[in-house]
């Protein structure tokens, strides 16, 4: 979960970590209140989450209140890099005498947590990167100890950075570390980390993204994360937790399992059939997400006329077959369609009769061969086509 630059900014406050002065505004009048308030030169920059704002026109500079409420104006009436602009941060200007960048993410190559700094700031530090890689200084974090401060000193040494803004970019660095592992961030990135021309340091811009995995432990961000999924049936996926991706074809394909569910869309596509979608619940079955999942498919088929037949497969070799059964059945009373669902149950030979038990006056044919449930699933298609 990718956040905005003013919620970044929100978490580095409260890491004690210096932003400029400013506030988010939703109207052109807030904007003219803020700016009124700041009584200097500022910025007014449009709050989207992709990058490259600054070049689309997402970042104008105002002399006057009166130009940033035109600016705000305008801006919450754009469309930007095909996002609609629904507010905005209007802050001081910075007076800028140089720019650094600071990061720490997670490096899966290393295997863990770097800390990555370049005397390059403002600018993408993919392209540093590729322009220039020898500007750019990584240090892997043990996490047993966290970042320590002569490490942090060590590290921003290196971009040339002494005295007072030596020890302060170092202590901006821990900071960060410390934001990272509290919100259980993938990337938090400082770009650029100003130095004014009065001597200060401060964070001009915030980049922070969540792991997904971890919103469970930061409910108000998963709140958050969910308002901004556009896509009806995504949304309700990540709130199921279940994982879902939307095809074109006709059969709606779910298992307990990505490989298992990847490799079922293979096998319903040599067979002749048309996948719809694509639905993976996690290998251990509950019963919660079981019917997450069919209810999903269902709700789905009930509003795309597309869908002729609901294929799920479930593997129990650790998922109870009560659980299984029950979330199955549990979904298909609640959600009233005519759509037809093919079950495969596969796994331990005790969990298979008793699932094809508890479902055996369900109205849902139930298949131990993989091979039959699909070919049964493609005739279902056709049939209803």
């Amino acid at each position: 979960m990718r956040l905005y630059e003013y919620e970044g900014k929100e978490i580095f406050t409260r890491a004690g970590i210096p932003v400029p002065q400013g506030a988010l505004v939703r109207t052109a009048n807030e904007a003219w209140g803020e700016a009124t308030r700041l009584d200097k030169q500022m910025v007014v920059k449009a709050q989207i989450l992709g990058g490259g704002r600054g070049l689309a026109g997402g970042i104008k500079v105002a002399e006057t209140a009166e130009q940033a409420g035109k600016i705000a104006q305008k801006l919450l009436t754009t469309k930007l890099k095909e996002s609609h602009v629904d507010c905005l941060l209007v802050e001081e200007k910075l007076d800028i005498a140089r720019e650094v960048y600071m990061s720490i993410t997670v490096d899966r190559s290393r295997g863990g947590i770097v800390a990555m700094v370049s005397a390059e700031g403002g600018v993408a530090i993919e392209e540093v990167a590729k322009r220039n890689p020898n500007k750019i200084f990584s240090f892997l974090i043990n996490p047993l100890y966290g970042l320590r401060g002569y490490e942090a000193i060590n590290l921003v040494r290196q971009i040339g950075l002494g005295g007072e803004h030596l020890t302060t970019s170092a202590r901006i660095l821990s900071r960060l570390y410390q934001a990272f592992i509290s919100c259980d961030a993938r990337l938090i990135e400082v770009n650029p980390l100003v130095i004014t021309s009065e001597g200060e340091m401060v964070a001009a811009d915030a980049r922070v993204e969540i792991d997904d995995n971890s919103l469970f432990k930061h409910p108000e961000l998963q709140e958050r994360h969910l308002q901004r999924i556009d896509n009806v049936w995504d949304r309700e996926a990540v709130s199921g937790g279940v994982n879902y991706v939307d095809l074109e074809g006709n059969i709606a394909v779910m298992a307990n399992g990505a490989g298992l569910a990847m490799a079922l869309l293979d096998m319903v596509k040599d067979g002749g059939g048309s996948p719809a979608c694509f639905l993976e619940t996690g290998g251990g079955l509950s019963k919660q997400r079981m019917k997450n999942g069919v209810r999903l498919l269902l709700k789905k088929a009930k509003a795309d006329p597309r869908i002729k037949v609901i294929l799920v497969m479930a593997r129990m070799m650790i998922s109870p077959p009560d659980d299984v059964a029950e979330g199955l059945m549990e979904a298909i009373r609640e959600v009233e369609v005519n759509t037809p669902v093919v079950a495969v149950m596969r796994g331990r030979k005790p969990y298979e009769q008793r699932a094809k038990e508890l479902l055996k006056d369900s109205g849902v044919p139930i298949y131990s061969d993989l091979q039959e449930g699909i070919r049964q699933s493609i005739k279902l298609a056709k049939r209803e086509d």
